[in-house]
């Protein structure tokens, strides 16, 4: 698989920048700032150079601060899956406000995955990164 380069202060702050604007969205009801992450975490699995959070903190850490972070080697199908995952999974929620009438379940729907997402940054623990793993071994 490819590697990448990166930085997993960076990453990190870019997945807590992404659910807080969950969080901000649930707590105010807006499904539209759902469908913003959602497009933001897209193009970030694009390319690296649109994720906006990670590429903001990186040139922050490295010029502002001047911080020497070296970078780490990951997969970039890991890293572009676990993007995806979690983009489909606020998707879901976002269309489940949108086009149904189950709007309580899905803003609590949102909240579970807001959870799981604090949980990968916060502790480091990926269900998205697991699955990716098992799948990976799954179909070699």
């Amino acid at each position: 698989m490819q590697q990448c380069l990166i930085y997993d202060s960076s990453l990190k702050f870019s997945r807590a920048t992404y659910g807080l604007i969950v969080l901000l969205a649930i707590l105010i009801h807006n499904q539209w700032l759902i469908l913003a992450v959602v497009i933001l975490m897209v193009l970030g699995t694009i390319s690296l150079k649109l994720n906006i959070p990670y590429e903001l903190h990186s040139a922050i850490s490295k010029k502002l601060l001047k911080r020497k972070h070296s970078p780490t080697k990951k997969e970039l199908g890991e890293v572009n899956f676990v993007a995806l995952m979690t983009a489909a999974l606020l998707l879901v929620g976002f269309l489940l406000i949108h086009y149904t009438k189950l709007v309580t379940f899905a803003w609590s729907y949102l909240l579970v995955v807001d959870l799981m997402i604090f949980l990968a940054c916060l502790v480091g623990f990926c269900v998205a990164t697991l699955m990716y793993i098992t799948l990976r071994k799954m179909f070699k």
